[in-house]
C-alpha cells in the first residue's frame, strides 16, 4: 500500500486513536525499507537530486511530525533530511509563510 496514502486514512479517521499505535508498531519496517534502499548513497536514485527525493522528503517528514524519534534509529535518512532540508531554494520556503511545520 501506497505509505503517504496509509497515513492519510489513519490521520483522518474517526477511529485515529484506535489505529495510532498499530501504525506506530509498523513505522519502523517501513523506515527500515527506506533505509536500506538508500543505503550510502546521498540521494535516492544516486548522486543527483531527482524528484523522487521529493516524493521519499514527504513520506519520511509526515513520519517524522507522527513520531518525531522515528528517525533516531536510522542514521542515513536522518542526513538525507538534513541535506534535503538545506537545499537553497528548500530553506527559503522552510523559512517563508507558506510553510507550516
Amino acid at each position: 500500500m501506497d505509505v503517504r496514502l496509509q497515513m492519510a486514512r489513519i490521520c483522518y479517521s474517526p477511529d485515529f486513536e484506535k489505529l495510532k499505535p498499530g501504525n506506530l508498531k509498523e513505522i519502523p519496517e517501513i523506515l527500515k525499507c527506506f533505509s536500506e534502499f538508500l543505503g550510502k548513497r546521498p540521494w535516492i536514485a544516486g548522486d543527483k537530486l531527482t524528484y523522487v527525493d521529493f516524493l521519499a522528503y514527504d513520506v519520511l517528514d509526515r513520519n517524522r511530525i507522527f513520531e518525531p524519534k522515528c528517525l533516531d534509529e536510522f542514521p542515513n535518512l536522518k542526513d538525507f533530511i538534513t541535506r534535503f532540508e538545506v537545499i537553497p531554494v528548500i530553506l527559503l520556503f522552510i523559512f517563508s509563510f507558506f510553510f507550516s511545520p
